[in-house]
């Protein structure tokens, strides 16, 4: 077993005796894991709609572009 092992095994044993001591720590562990997950969403949500990202930007101009050809074949039609 690496120390790396030992030491993920030591902070899991001690974060399982104090859930077990005390049922606040569970509801603590549980809302800061939630804030976690909100917060990398919300990164991902401003990278993903940022008016700067050019792979955005490009991904929206072929969509536009499809778009735009469509409705010229229906408009001819």
């Amino acid at each position: 077993m690496t120390s790396f092992q030992s030491a993920c095994l030591v902070i899991f044993a001690i974060l399982a005796y104090l859930m077990w001591v005390d049922e606040n720590v569970t509801v603590y562990l549980t809302l800061i894991f939630k804030i976690i997950r909100i917060n990398a969403e919300r990164m991902l949500w401003m990278i993903r709609f940022h008016p700067r990202n050019p792979i955005t930007n490009l991904m929206m101009k072929w969509k536009y572009d499809k778009m735009a050809k469509d409705l010229m074949k229906e408009y001819e039609q």
